[in-house]
């Protein structure tokens, strides 16, 4: 979970400074997310947090998924992906 956070918050500040565009941060973010799934079945999980902390990281990668997923889909605008990655980045960026 960390790993598909931590690929998106990478990317997060050249999107915020401009240098990246919305379509690649949501692309950014829906691919880690579905990129984390997807390993987790093949290794046999049905994706069910084993912990607190999993939990926690669990609406994480919800709100990644629902924010990247609905840019892409036209439901939100680059702003609201813009405001999703400020909080990622302030809560998940190395320090």
């Amino acid at each position: 979970m960390r790993a598909a956070i931590a690929q998106t918050v990478a990317i997060a500040p050249r999107f915020l400074r401009g240098d990246v565009n919305a379509d690649l941060m949501a692309n950014t973010m829906v691919g880690a997310v579905r990129t984390y799934v997807e390993q987790q079945r093949a290794a046999g999980s049905d994706g069910t947090p084993q912990d607190a902390d999993a939990q926690a990281l669990q609406g994480t990668l919800a709100e990644l998924m629902g924010c990247g997923s609905g840019y892409l889909a036209g439901r939100c605008d680059a702003a609201c992906v813009a405001r999703t990655m400020t909080q990622m980045v302030h809560e998940f960026a190395p320090r």
